[in-house]
């Protein structure tokens, strides 16, 4: 009765926006949890969505819950595959490219999503130290078509 027990769990980081000269970070719920003024080394920045306010603690005010639906499962599944991106970029609601390093991942649309990021890191090994594009639009593991273009 005179002791009590506390367990803490950190909120792991999901990606960050840049707003107002600062990146706000968000949790995998979408929550803002941490503003600063200092970029963390492999924590993607996430673009291509809109929002006209930011509030920390409250979940992003985007206009388009599609769109960070996708955020959410892309983040989700890149720590899943322990995929570090640099950045990940939203044309509209449902097409998806994804940046590691000199390398450009086209996702396409979210069809077949977890397929295309799991065999990202096999693609990615053999991409070491090349600049271009992947373009995984159309991949599927019946088809396996992936294109890579040199820049």
């Amino acid at each position: 009765p005179d002791t009590i027990k506390i367990i803490v769990y950190e909120k792991a980081l999901a990606g960050y926006i840049e707003f107002m000269d600062n990146y706000l970070y968000f949790d995998r719920d979408g929550y803002v949890v941490e503003n600063s003024d200092v970029m963390t080394e492999g924590i993607p920045l996430v673009t291509g969505f809109d929002f006209e306010y930011v509030v920390m603690g409250e979940k992003l005010p985007v206009k388009n819950e599609i769109i960070f639906t996708n955020v959410m499962d892309i983040t989700n599944l890149l720590s899943k595959y322990k995929l570090t991106a640099d950045k990940i970029y939203f044309a509209s609601e449902s097409e998806i490219t994804v940046f590691f390093g000199d390398v450009k991942v086209v996702l396409g649309n979210t069809k077949k999503l977890e397929e295309k990021i799991m065999n990202l890191p096999q693609f990615l090994s053999n991409l070491s130290g090349m600049k271009g594009t992947l373009n995984l639009e159309n991949y599927s593991e019946d088809s396996e078509m992936a294109i890579f273009t040199q820049d």
